[in-house]
């Protein structure tokens, strides 16, 4: 099959259509897992989560967050704050 610019500008579109429909339907897809915690809820938390926040492993209590939720890292960072500042919060009353 010779190369000639029709062909090539085909299968551009082609598969841009099918990248533009995935993006598509995967913004459209309800999310995998529900988040337990965030920042402005963070009374739903995880009693792992917790102890690793207790034990001053923030990083730990990120990972877990992320393996358990599959949310982003700044939105899961943003939520181990907001549940390491209440549990702080807790203990110092």
């Amino acid at each position: 099959m010779p190369f000639n610019l029709s062909s090539m500008v085909l299968w551009v579109t082609l598969f841009l259509a099918g990248y533009g429909l995935g993006r598509h339907r995967a913004s459209k897809a309800s999310p995998q897992y529900s988040r337990t915690s965030s920042p402005s809820n963070p009374s739903n938390s995880d009693p792992a989560i917790e102890a690793q926040i207790r034990a001053g492993r923030k990083i730990e209590a990120i990972k877990l967050d992320r393996q358990r939720d599959g949310s982003g890292l700044k939105e899961t960072r943003q939520a181990v704050e907001a549940m390491s500042a209440r549990i702080i919060g807790n203990q110092t009353h």
